[in-house]
C-alpha cells in the first residue's frame, strides 16, 4: 500500500521543467479526476452499506439529548427516510479520510514542496477535528438548547416533535460545529502559504472574537445566551490555541 508521502513525491515536485514529457494534458487530468471521484463514490457506497447496521443506534443516540420530548412521524415512510438519511451521514463521516486522501493526491502535483507538507495534517487532522467538534456540540451545545425548548413548552402544550425535523436540526448543528473545529487547520494552511502569521493573528484578536460571536449566534437556534456563549468560547479557544501553536512552530 502506498503511503501519502510516497504518492506525493511520485506525483509532484517543486519545479517542473518546461516541455517535460511527464506533464499531463487537460484530458489526462480530467480522466484522473474522474477515476478518483469514482473510487471515492465506491468507498462511500461501501461505507453506506456498513452504516446501515449502525443507523438505528445512531438515531437513538441523536434522540438522547432531547430528554422527555416525544417523537412522532407524520407519514409511514418518514422513519425509513430518517433511517437512510442518518446512514448516509455516517457513511460520509466514515469515508471522509479516504476522500481527503484522494483529493490530496490529485492536487499535490500543483503544490510546492513546502505546501505539500500541509496535506498530512489535513488528511489526518481534518476528520479528527470534525469528530471532536461534533462531540463537543452533542455533549455541551445540544443539552442546554434542547432543555430550554422542552422547559419552555411545559405548562403550555405537550411537545410532540417531528422526527425528521429533529434529526435534520441536530445533524446540522453537529455538522456546523465539526466544520468550525477545522479552524486550526485553516489557519495553519494560510500560514504555510504566507497569507497570515501568528503576529498578524494576534493583532486582529478583537475581530476574531467578534467573528466567533457572530458564528455562534448563527448556528445556535435557541434564543438563550448559554449555548451561544459555549460555542463562542470554543471558537475563541481554538483561535488562540492555533495562534500559540503557530508561535511554537515559528509561523
Amino acid at each position: 500500500m502506498y503511503t501519502l508521502d510516497t504518492n506525493l513525491e511520485n506525483q509532484g515536485s517543486e519545479h517542473t521543467a518546461p516541455g517535460d514529457e511527464s506533464l499531463m494534458t487537460v484530458v489526462e487530468h480530467l480522466d484522473e479526476l474522474r477515476n478518483r471521484i469514482i473510487r471515492c463514490l465506491i468507498v462511500i457506497g461501501i461505507a453506506f452499506c456498513a452504516a446501515l447496521w449502525l443507523a438505528k443506534d445512531a438515531v437513538r443516540i441523536l434522540e438522547a439529548p432531547a430528554g422527555n420530548i416525544t417523537f412522532q412521524a407524520l407519514s409511514l415512510e418518514e422513519p425509513l427516510l430518517v433511517y437512510f438519511k442518518v446512514a448516509f451521514y455516517i457513511a460520509i463521516v466514515l469515508a471522509l479520510p479516504y476522500v481527503l486522501f484522494e483529493a490530496s493526491l490529485f492536487i499535490a502535483p500543483g503544490l510546492r514542496k513546502e505546501e505539500r507538507k500541509m496535506l498530512w495534517p489535513i488528511v489526518i487532522g481534518g476528520p479528527i477535528l470534525f469528530v471532536a467538534g461534533a462531540a463537543f456540540a452533542y455533549n455541551l451545545v445540544l443539552p442546554p438548547m434542547l432543555h430550554f425548548f422542552g422547559a419552555f413548552g411545559q405548562g403550555i402544550s405537550p411537545i410532540n416533535q417531528r422526527l425528521d425535523f429533529y434529526v435534520s436540526l441536530v445533524s446540522s448543528i453537529l455538522l456546523y460545529m465539526g466544520l468550525c473545529f477545522q479552524l486550526p487547520i485553516v489557519l495553519f494552511a494560510l500560514s504555510f502559504t504566507g497569507l497570515v502569521s501568528s503576529t498578524q493573528l494576534i493583532k486582529v484578536w478583537r475581530y476574531a472574537i467578534f467573528a466567533a460571536a457572530l458564528v455562534a449566534a448563527i448556528i445556535t437556534p435557541d434564543p438563550t445566551a448559554v449555548s451561544m456563549l459555549i460555542v463562542m468560547a470554543a471558537l475563541t479557544g481554538l483561535y488562540f490555541l492555533s495562534v500559540g501553536l503557530l508561535k511554537v512552530f515559528g509561523r
